[in-house]
């Protein structure tokens, strides 16, 4: 793709597009601060670092992958993670959850220094249809209805909801491709960003590059490797086949985004034709 494309798709990114999502708070932390306090419910949180992914010195696992980890001053942890489907969700937050417990406590330290764990969930839909703004999951007992005190949270934020309230308007911003249209000034700004200040529309435009530079040369490399052992004639299919699917996947990704069909098929370079056609196979399964 070029950058004329590239443009154009940023421009249709809202924050519940994991790949933007990635990029905006990256960069401010005003606007992680504002999320983490909003989402938990703590007004006065102080965000003492943050990151994208895990890095070395972070305590985590260096094999899993977090939308978004938070740390504030307290040595409490948060997890942040966009959804846009329903899969496996609560096996997910368990297994997120326990990654971030698992490695709280330093050797030999005594458990009641541990510290709080939050796996927070923003979904597009609302899941369980309910109109709240969010569905909190603690441990319990069903029978004696008494509470496991555990410092740890799950919260699935419901993205649909539009009430007169921080969280109300936080899932506007969400939902937002215009910046100017947003309630908080932490988020019009970084948002604004990417979309309208030359450098960061250059530096967004990069990252996808190199995004797509990886993607494809991974399909090569997996190609070429297969088409050693099975064939080339074989490997070269194979790899035209793992192409089509990352197509798929760009093509769905901007459906969900509101995009239209023609749209869809000048950014991926697929004729009108063929974009209807995929995603009248989709309906169908």
């Amino acid at each position: 793709m070029n950058n004329h494309q590239y443009y154009f798709m940023i421009q249709q990114f809202t924050l519940f597009s994991d790949f933007f999502m990635y990029a905006v708070f990256s960069r401010s932390k005003p606007a992680i601060t504002l999320l983490a306090r909003i989402l938990t419910g703590k007004p006065d949180l102080v965000v003492k670092r943050w990151g994208m992914e895990v890095k070395k010195g972070m305590p985590f696992f260096r094999h899993v992958r977090y939308d978004l980890f938070v740390e504030d001053m307290e040595g409490n942890l948060y997890n942040f993670e966009i959804e846009n489907g329903r899969r496996a969700l609560g096996q997910r937050a368990l297994f997120n959850l326990s990654v971030l417990v698992s490695h709280m406590l330093k050797p030999n330290e005594p458990f009641r220094a541990l510290n709080e764990s939050w796996v927070v969930f923003l979904a597009r839909k609302d899941f369980l249809k309910q109109n709240e703004p969010f569905y909190t999951y603690e441990w319990f007992d069903r029978k004696w209805k008494r509470i496991l005190h555990t410092k740890a949270h799950i919260r699935f934020v419901n993205g649909e909801y539009r009430g007169d309230d921080a969280i109300g308007k936080l899932m506007h911003d969400f939902h937002c491709t215009n910046p100017d249209d947003m309630f908080y000034d932490e988020l019009r700004e970084a948002v604004s960003y990417f979309k309208k200040e030359p450098e960061g529309v250059n530096t967004m435009c990069e990252i996808m590059r190199e995004f797509e530079r990886k993607s494809k040369n991974e399909g090569r490399r997996e190609g070429r490797a297969e088409g050693r052992a099975e064939g080339r004639a074989e490997g070269r299919a194979q790899e035209r086949q793992k192409a089509k699917k990352r197509t798929e996947a760009i093509m769905r990704n901007l459906r969900e985004e509101g995009m239209s069909y023609e749209r869809i098929a000048r950014i991926t370079n697929q004729s009108l034709s063929k974009v209807k056609s995929f995603f009248k196979t989709q309906q169908i399964a």
